[in-house]
């Protein structure tokens, strides 16, 4: 239950980002980064950061009143202030199913569900439903698991290989983006997972070779994984 205090500072915060939109913007965001656009005001990222530094985090109520709002921003706002630990398995699926364009989704991804309790399983369980947003979502937060920062332990991402094969053939160009997008970030994580995922898109190439989609996954990631310039960089990770 959201307190009238929490819907009261969620609707400044909504009056904050609507001061700082920009009709040009919010063209932009369509026209240029084929965004949905359809409940956005047209205020950038990089604003809604600056909006919540220094407020208290996380802040699960202000999270939830924000998501409440439906406005394209307000939700990313939330995505920054909400607690992992208190996102639970129907909460974290209400929120996935209302996302609607790419960037709300890898936001909500980076911030948020590649920080919740098991968040392979996460991801896994998303990859393995039909929705388009859903299955990205689940594809961007192991991009989030696989950079190269991140703790995941190769033994848990080569287990998510298979899915990347299965799903590269996603005619959906939101879906398959993210599906290369997991492997390439697989690839480049370390050494050791370079062949790996070299491997998955072979092999992706040898069961859809007439399927454009797959193709393009698996050539792309291909051609980044053995470039020279990427194999240095690789090479100097642990």
């Amino acid at each position: 239950m959201i307190s009238p205090l929490t819907r009261s500072r969620a609707e400044e915060m909504l009056r904050r980002i609507k001061r700082f939109s920009s009709p040009a913007f919010k063209k932009q965001m369509s026209e240029r980064f084929g965004i949905q656009t359809d409940k956005a005001v047209g205020t950038s990222v990089t604003t809604l950061r600056l909006l919540v530094k220094g407020l208290p985090r996380p802040d699960q109520e202000l999270a939830e009143a924000l998501w409440g709002t439906g406005v394209h921003e307000a939700r990313m706002m939330a995505s920054m202030l909400a607690d992992p630990q208190q996102m639970t398995r129907e909460k974290l699926d209400a929120w996935v199913r209302e996302l609607n364009s790419w960037d709300i989704c890898d936001l909500c991804c980076a911030n948020l569900f590649a920080k919740v309790k098991n968040p392979l399983k996460l991801a896994e369980r998303w990859i393995r439903r039909e929705e388009e947003f859903v299955r990205r979502a689940g594809f961007a937060t192991l991009c989030v698991l696989a950079a190269p920062r991140a703790k995941t332990k190769d033994e848990e991402l080569i287990k998510m290989l298979p899915l990347v094969k299965n799903h590269a053939c996603d005619p959906r160009p939101m879906v398959y983006k993210a599906v290369n997008w997991a492997l390439r970030n697989i690839g480049k994580k370390n050494p050791r997972l370079t062949p790996k995922a070299i491997a998955c898109a072979e092999e992706i190439l040898d069961l859809y070779s007439d399927n454009k989609s797959a193709r393009w996954v698996a050539n792309n990631a291909l051609w980044e994984l053995k470039s020279p310039k990427i194999k240095a960089m690789v090479a100097k990770r642990k």
